[in-house]
């Protein structure tokens, strides 16, 4: 969103109308910016009238945005964090970068996303420690130190700024040696005949989920528990798994896998880096996504 001269919207109205979204009251907004009530209650009015429609209720109870108020929140929190984008990453440019970055991802996405990524920023920057959390074990390094910034897959929160990457694809694999023996499935019927490699964390039902309509569900022949494992047991010809399109494609250009059933594999999730509204990110986090963002984009395509 685009402010023009002429545009009845107002920056600072923007941020006030944000905060109070945040901390529930003009009173607790202001003293978080470090502004007097009053000037953020001159604000939202002024922009009310300018716009011709309420943006807050206030009750006895805190403030809460109107309808009106909310659409413009979406547009406002966007737009307040790309300007907070844009004057870190001019401040940090020739910058020596230093402190921790905690990043936390999907453990499967690690390997072939996140650590080419972070061994390219550490050589800019050698003083930057960083920190990989995988979100199936959320053990801090740091006590109660979340992330900084996460590779989210599906839906986002609402809670959370984005950088979109693409579509992230799930597929089917199995090494040629095996297929030779076996043959190749082409239906959901022929693949539940085959030697099925199962990853999950323990507890949950094997379950491809390869057509909305048709879950595949099965009884595998062999359950694994990371996902590295699972396409290492592939490799050697245990049966097909089923895991990211990213994990298989090294293995699949020297020829120890190859695609399964392609017309089987259910359609690419959104995938995006995130990172918390509301606080303003390290120079660090500047910095990786700037260096991430395009790279991540063509692995997704590649």
């Amino acid at each position: 969103m685009a402010l023009s001269p002429e545009s009845p919207l107002r920056f600072e109205a923007l941020k006030a109308l944000s905060a109070v979204a945040r901390h529930g009251s003009v009173q607790a907004a202001a003293e978080a910016c470090s502004q007097s009530a009053a000037k953020l209650h001159r604000l939202l009015r002024a922009q009310e009238q300018h716009l011709g429609v309420a943006l807050v209720t206030t009750s006895a109870r805190g403030s809460t945005l109107t309808a009106a108020g909310e659409r413009l929140r979406a547009y406002a929190d966007t737009l307040i964090h790309a300007v907070s984008d844009a004057d870190t990453s001019a401040r940090q440019e020739h910058r020596e970068l230093n402190g921790t970055l905690r990043l936390q991802a999907p453990q499967a996405l690690m390997e072939p996303l996140l650590v080419p990524l972070v061994l390219r920023l550490q050589e800019q920057h050698p003083a930057l420690k960083i920190c990989l959390l995988a979100d199936e074990y959320p053990i801090r390094i740091e006590s109660d130190a979340p992330a900084h910034l996460r590779l989210m897959r599906g839906p986002l929160p609402a809670s959370a700024y984005a950088r979109p990457l693409g579509d992230l694809r799930v597929g089917l694999f199995a090494s040629p040696r095996y297929l030779d023996k076996t043959g190749r499935p082409g239906s959901l019927q022929g693949l539940a005949r085959h030697a099925l490699i199962h990853c999950s964390s323990e507890g949950q039902a094997p379950v491809w989920r390869l057509s909305e309509d048709y879950p595949l569900r099965f009884e595998p022949r062999l359950a694994i528990s990371t996902s590295a494992a699972a396409l290492r047991a592939a490799i050697e010809g245990a049966g097909v798994v089923c895991c990211y399109q990213l994990e298989a494609r090294r293995a699949c250009e020297r020829g120890l896998l190859e695609p399964v059933a392609e017309p089987l594999w259910p359609a690419g999730h959104p995938l995006a880096l995130t990172y918390p509204l509301g606080i303003r990110a390290p120079a660090s986090v500047m910095a990786f996504l700037e260096l991430a963002t395009p790279w991540l984009r063509t692995q997704l395509v590649g």
